[in-house]
């Protein structure tokens, strides 16, 4: 894949502002246990200009009982038409916080079968225009779903897997979370047994994803398989992950939606600590 299919320089981004048919959501989520702040009051503090708040439970399935898991291909549809997308309209987004939330969002509307999307490289860190407090709103559009069903991973799969020598699985979350080593109840547990080791942050430089070739290189310290599954938390780091081995030349690359989330809710297999093979 080529780096502009995935991303959009700040200075491009401000030469397209005001465009028709353009898109623009800042899909900010915010995680870290020390602040107040949330997506939404982010946003609401500043913006890029003409920028929507996009709410990821608004494009989720949110009777799951997992954050942020895919719904129904015709749910699916529905729910990004709601939003103001439109199968001929260019989409841009971008986060002030990981720009994980944004290749999420990339992530999903690939699987939608939408090929006009790209994430700002740095998110609102990257730009240096003009801020904007106004709250804005697209009118809902039409939106007719071409579903990319190999782009995700069911618990099956991942848990077929385990014992497939044409299967690579990776954990997106730092390292003490794979080693169960996290002060976090979910993470003492470890990771998928038989997955490897590749931080998100491996792959990341400050705010901005790294070079191509930078990122070949770090998909390079793996085997490379027919397949390779990625998983995290929650299906939100293992996106940026995919998409950035996508950029390596990696062509089959999945996300396992339900992630560790789902994974220990089900009671599957787990290991702590490293494993044969892990960096």
């Amino acid at each position: 894949m080529n780096r502009e299919e995935l991303l959009i320089e700040a200075d491009e981004l401000s030469s397209k502002l005001g465009s028709p048919g353009l898109r623009l959501y800042d899909a900010t989520f915010v995680l870290r246990p020390d602040t107040s702040d949330t997506g939404q009051t982010l946003y609401d503090k500043g913006h890029i200009p003409g920028a929507v708040f996009l709410d990821h439970a608004s494009i989720s399935d949110t009777t799951s009982g997992l954050n942020f898991t895919l719904p129904t291909p015709a749910q699916l549809a529905e729910k990004l038409g709601a939003i103001g997308i439109g199968n001929d309209n260019e989409v841009v987004v971008y986060s002030s916080d990981s720009i994980m939330w944004a290749t999420r969002i990339w992530w999903v509307l690939r699987y939608a079968g939408h090929s006009r999307v790209r994430v700002l490289n740095g998110g609102l860190t990257a730009w240096q225009g003009e801020i904007e407090t106004t709250a804005n709103h697209y009118d809902p559009a039409a939106f007719e779903i071409d579903p990319q069903p190999g782009m995700f991973a069911s618990i099956d799969e991942v848990e077929a897997a385990m014992g497939d020598g044409a299967v690579c699985t990776l954990n997106a979350l730092p390292w003490t979370f794979y080693t169960g080593e996290a002060d976090i109840d979910y993470a003492k547990q470890g990771h998928i047994t038989g997955s490897e080791s590749l931080p998100f942050s491996n792959l990341m430089d400050g705010h901005c994803i790294k070079s191509t070739a930078a990122l070949a290189a770090e998909f390079s310290n793996f085997r490379q398989q027919d397949r390779l599954i990625n998983y995290c938390g929650g299906g939100i780091a293992a996106t940026l992950n995919a998409t950035c081995a996508l950029l390596a030349g990696i062509k089959n690359v999945a996300v396992y939606d339900g992630s560790m989330s789902e994974w220990l809710q089900a009671g599957k297999p787990t290991t702590p600590g490293s494993e044969p093979g892990t960096i």
